[in-house]
């Protein structure tokens, strides 16, 4: 019973290292409340595994997780008593407005086809690619906050990609030479102690 269970669980681990998609993610914690001001997130894949050799991007989404820290009595004739943000992005929409924020998680998500030559923002004085997703792996994004009191715990940008598989040699071909070395191997030791 412990062999067929010894190989169950290898069969699994196996069948496991097969899986080529997965989720990468960049979280920058925040955890305070917002100045009136614009704020500007770089987020860097590269530091979490993202290989643009190997990698292709399928989904890329932005998740701002938001709390109030004082609950107001909101008024939607006066913009100044409600919780307005405005988020912009190379990747996304472009310019969102938000009124009225409630706690929460305000979530973007699109989906992505790989492109190394397209550039997210150009240096507008040198004409150089700043921010390019799929060749870099790096993103801006930046948000704005014009009235109320808005906590924010963290900003997460994700990645969901596809890793093309690196070529590995056969498996049975290592068990053959696994089997040839070990014969070879047995045939020395026994040919040493009939001398």
């Amino acid at each position: 019973m412990a062999a067929w269970r010894s190989l169950l669980v290898g069969v699994l681990g196996i069948l496991s290292l097969k899986a080529h998609a997965f989720v990468i993610s960049d979280v920058i914690s925040v955890n305070k409340t917002l100045d009136l001001t614009w704020r500007s997130f770089d987020f860097d894949l590269t530091k979490h595994g993202y290989n643009h050799l190997t990698d292709t991007i399928n989904f890329v989404e932005l998740s701002y997780d938001f709390s109030k820290m004082v609950d107001q009595v909101d008024d939607f004739d006066n913009y100044e008593t409600l919780e307005t943000i405005q988020l912009n992005s190379y990747i996304f929409d472009g310019r969102i407005n938000y009124f009225d924020i409630n706690p929460g998680v305000i979530s973007q998500r699109l989906s992505w086809q790989k492109d190394d030559a397209y550039c997210q923002k150009e240096n507008y004085d040198t004409g150089e690619c700043e921010f390019n997703l799929d060749l870099n792996g790096t993103a801006r994004e930046s948000l704005s906050v014009y009235s109320g009191n808005v906590f924010l715990s963290d900003v997460t940008f994700s990645v969901d990609v596809t890793r093309k598989e690196v070529p590995e040699p056969s498996s049975i071909l290592l068990l053959v030479v696994g089997l040839l070395t070990t014969v070879v191997l047995r045939t020395r030791l026994v040919r040493k102690k009939n001398r």
